[in-house]
């Protein structure tokens, strides 16, 4: 798909090219993570965007402007369109190739993307390049305010963060106040040191509780999500 790659490439530099010549962003700068390609650029008042694909036919093309992504900052009926006419044209398809890894379907959806989703994807990075060109300053305004109101839920989420070890944790499981505190919430958020994990009922997190002895996790931090 290395067509893919450089025909993305094109249009991003083609329809964002703006960016360098009327808000003094750099260069895009190519970044591959595995089967990941992202292409960055950023201005000096730390404003940045951030386009990023996966190396497969069907890959969205996700961009973040100061690390929100565009549909959350802007309502347009026309990006939702063209949105919609991607899913379409390759859900199908994968789906069927996650039940039965039958590989006709990933050619399939090669097929669709030559055919069509070349062309869906320039004319969706096209459009999104007119929305930040036409909103910019709107944009930047609107993605911090985006991003202080997620940290200001997560605080208030994680206010009250909890320490225990595993046999304090086994004792959790029967204290009918933390019951009680479960019922009313809408998960439990556990970090352990190796992974964090959403709970949802206090018979799941029993059950867990032979697994973490197994593995022997002993350390944790957990609050709830209201």
């Amino acid at each position: 798909m290395n067509n893919l790659l450089y025909e993305v490439k094109y249009a991003v530099e083609t329809h964002f090219k703006f960016l360098q010549t009327d808000f003094n962003f750099t260069p895009f700068k190519e970044v591959s993570l595995a089967y990941e390609y992202h292409f960055k650029a950023s201005d000096e008042a730390s404003n940045y965007i951030n386009i990023h694909i996966e190396l497969i036919a069907s890959t969205p093309i996700w961009v973040n402007f100061n690390g929100v992504y565009i549909e959350d900052l802007v309502k347009d009926d026309l990006l939702d369109k063209y949105n919609k006419e991607l899913h379409n044209l390759y859900d199908k398809n994968f789906k069927k190739y996650l039940k039965t890894k039958d590989v006709k379907y990933i050619s399939a959806n090669v097929d669709n993307y030559n055919l069509y989703g070349n062309v869906l994807n320039n004319n969706r990075l096209q459009r999104i390049g007119e929305i930040v060109a036409k909103k910019f300053y709107s944009l930047v305004k609107t993605s911090h305010e985006h991003i202080n109101t997620k940290e200001k839920e997560y605080l208030k989420e994680t206010e009250h963060i909890n320490s225990c070890n595993l046999k304090e944790l086994k004792e959790l499981t029967k204290n009918l106040d933390f019951k009680k505190k479960f019922k009313e919430s809408k998960k439990l958020v556990l970090d352990t040191d190796k992974c964090e994990i959403d709970i949802e009922s206090i018979e799941e997190l029993t059950k867990l509780m032979s697994t973490f002895s197994s593995q022997k996790f002993n350390n944790f931090e957990w609050y709830f999500v209201k």
